[in-house]
């Protein structure tokens, strides 16, 4: 099992926050402690008890109680799970384990408690300990009766409790660290993407013609649910975003709450739940609220544009999710063929009149309708190259004649494919 350490891992004001309330709340103490048993926090307003504030006070105890941490903590990892001992000094603990992709960071210790009365037997036992480690056995015997003392149900409950809480702490942590990593590198790729621009040959300003470019472009992969092509777009556009913005945070986060709002219509027209997708953006509207930093701008916008992408095609069947996304990606790559719903049926090895109920079902369209939108979403980015004419441009998309192309580009953008093309040069 891997080892990491945990000071460092938990932001202490977080975490005197959580397990401060769990303290207050069951009146039992806490201590986060590392792999070697080490004690780093004392979250809540418990401090240790008279009668273990004794035995730590002593050189050889302090170094017995360590060792007790260290080796309930190892327990506890091992199974995953609050582990229940008796410490060296005869108290009942606790220990809830601090794992995270396989790296042992340490425990939660909680307790040193009693589950029964002190009788005989257990004030003998500590007349052994205090020769052990050799401590004044009447002072252990006055810090006894302060001891607290729960019931097994109480203990077992508070440990189920304090698992819970030690997850959802660990789980939120996880998240920042990684959140915080993605910023990094964010920073680190708009810097060298902004200085190689900058060295680039031929460098020229950036227009706001080529930004709504790449807009229409990336907005097109979206309504395909192309996601390679989108995010490779995606970084592209947020490039000339930021430097248009002179990295101004404000305007660079103005300007992608916009594409935000596009995205979410793209993506309903996609295959979206509108409804899911008004949920998505109001998630992400939300996120922004309090939000300066450019990389966490950028970050957040790559999230709604993989969740808007993740919940194109959301069906309730995983296996007709796997046929409709197959004949999706069918499609995609044999647009410019003769393609019938017969063709796409025999490659996923289904009869035509099952795939054409899926994409009725799933898609609220037929499987004609989805190939001529893919088939005009290509013609539209083929048309902003002038060496094609129109009719190579409906040949190259997999329309057989150009009248037919032109009656159906007219439908779809609403204007002629000549007329479209006119109006880029």
């Amino acid at each position: 099992m891997n080892r990491s350490s945990l000071e460092g891992f938990f932001d202490p004001s977080y975490l005197e926050n959580i397990l401060g309330n769990f303290t207050q709340a069951t009146g039992l103490r806490i201590e986060a402690v590392n792999y070697r048993g080490e004690t780093f926090s004392i979250p809540g307003s418990l401090d240790r008890s008279p009668f273990c504030q004794c035995i730590r006070n002593n050189p050889r105890g302090n170094k017995r109680c360590i060792d007790s941490y260290k080796r309930a903590t190892s327990e506890a990892v091992k199974w995953d799970e609050p582990y229940f001992f008796r410490c060296h000094a005869g108290l009942v603990i606790w220990a809830v384990p601090i794992l995270s992709k396989d790296i042992t960071l340490g425990s939660i210790i909680c307790g040193q408690v009693l589950l029964w009365k002190p009788d005989r037997f257990f004030i003998q036992e500590l007349q052994d300990i205090s020769k052990g480690i050799k401590i004044d056995p009447e002072e252990l015997n006055q810090a006894v009766p302060n001891l607290p003392i729960i019931s097994a149900d109480q203990a077992q409950a508070a440990a189920n409790l304090l698992f819970v809480v030690v997850s959802h702490i660990l789980k939120n942590n996880l998240r920042a660290l990684e959140e915080e990593k993605a910023y990094k590198v964010l920073q680190q790729q708009l810097h060298d993407q902004i200085l190689k621009r900058k060295k680039g040959p031929g460098r020229t300003d950036i227009s706001y013609e080529s930004i709504l470019k790449d807009e229409r472009r990336f907005l097109q992969y979206i309504r395909l649910g192309d996601k390679s092509r989108a995010f490779s777009t995606l970084e592209n556009l947020i490039i000339k975003i930021y430097t248009k913005s002179t990295g101004k945070p404000q305007l660079t986060k103005d300007r992608i709450i916009e594409l935000a709002a596009l995205t979410s219509r793209a993506a309903v027209e996609g295959g979206t739940d509108a409804e899911q997708a008004v949920t998505i953006l109001s998630s992400f509207y939300k996120k922004l609220e309090n939000v300066e930093r450019v990389e966490e701008i950028i970050y957040f916008i790559k999230q709604i544009v993989n969740e808007f992408l993740e919940n194109i095609f959301i069906l309730a069947d995983k296996k007709h999710l796997s046929l409709v996304k197959d004949a999706r990606s069918f499609i995609l790559h044999n647009h410019a063929k003769p393609l019938t719903i017969t063709d796409a049926a025999e490659h996923l090895f289904i009869s035509p009149s099952h795939l054409s109920r899926l994409f009725r079902q799933q898609l609220d369209c037929t499987f004609n309708d989805y190939l001529t939108r893919v088939r005009v979403e290509k013609a539209v980015e083929l048309l902003k190259k002038p060496e094609f004419s129109v009719k190579d441009v409906a040949l190259a998309v997999g329309f057989q004649n150009q009248s037919h192309f032109a009656k159906v580009f007219r439908k779809y953008i609403g204007v002629t494919p000549l007329i479209y093309r006119n109006s880029l040069f």
